[in-house]
């Protein structure tokens, strides 16, 4: 925090873009904004000293072939990462927005990263998510499905929350990834099991239900395909009877998108699974 408010970062971005540094003296000026970033008090200082835009600027550059051209990469990804975890988007510039969404892309991907890596790259993703539709379209066009679908799959179990919650953000606002994503059956029985672990991952379960819920709002493809999967009986009722009312909450909004539905196959499903007589 010291070094923050004496301008020692902003004293490190012109190091690094004003001049021609090396690979190795990028490197420490990457690991030093890394180290700064720790602390969330000082993430606003070091964006406002330029080192958000910095890091952007290093992650762009092509002398990523050497290793240690690599680790720049990571670092720079993984510290844009670091200072959009807690900073309100809606204080960005459009620019530092859009430019952010690349590297954490590229840095989710990284088969080397770290299990912390991926998973602060993702907290940060779901943050910008919620923004507005353009930033929502730039992550998918930086192949935002595949890439946090994949993340989903992940060993570890913070990794799988994070990477649900993003996906919940992208599920929830586009047509297009209801249609192509969540209407597809083997994408459905995933948010189906991930619904279904509230005993040993609640906090995935809740983001599940939430994009199960937000998919069937307005989409009578995702309902049809939900309603016919083997598990969605057993999953709706251990819901309803987990007594969490978070996740009581959202499966009641799911309930009652399904029996709004327009699909009179939809509706009967429903009934016959005894879900609304449950409810009553």
């Amino acid at each position: 925090a010291k070094l923050a408010t004496a301008q020692v970062p902003k004293v490190m971005v012109k190091l690094a873009t004003n001049n021609d540094p090396s690979e190795a003296t990028l490197e420490q000026l990457t690991l030093g904004w890394n180290r700064m970033s720790v602390h969330v008090a000082t993430r606003g200082l070091l964006i406002q000293q330029g080192v958000l835009s910095a890091c952007i600027k290093i992650e762009k550059t092509d002398a990523t072939s050497s290793e240690t051209g690599k680790t720049v990469a990571r670092q720079a990804r993984h510290c844009i990462a670091k200072l959009l975890v807690t900073t309100n988007p809606t204080l960005l510039t459009n620019s530092q927005r859009m430019g952010s969404i690349k590297p954490l892309m590229e840095l989710i991907r990284e088969h080397t990263a770290s299990d912390l890596q991926h998973y602060e790259a993702l907290l940060a993703v779901t943050n910008l998510a919620v923004i507005d539709d353009e930033t929502r379209e730039r992550i998918l066009a930086q192949k935002g499905v595949s890439t946090l679908s994949y993340a989903m799959f992940s060993s570890h179990e913070l990794v799988r929350c994070a990477a649900t919650e993003a996906m919940c953000n992208l599920v929830g606002h586009s047509q297009h990834v209801q249609d192509t994503y969540m209407a597809n059956p083997e994408n459905l029985r995933v948010w189906l099991a991930f619904a279904n672990d509230l005993e040993e991952n609640l906090e995935c379960a809740r983001a599940a239900v939430g994009g199960l819920a937000m998919s069937t709002a307005d989409n009578e493809k995702v309902s049809e395909a939900l309603v016919g999967m083997n598990t969605f009986r057993d999953t709706i009722f251990a819901l309803l009877e987990s007594g969490n009312l978070e996740l009581i909450h959202r499966t009641l909004f799911l309930i009652r998108n399904l029996v709004s539905s327009a699909n009179p196959k939809v509706q009967e499903a429903v009934e016959e699974a005894g879900i609304v007589v449950f409810c009553r």
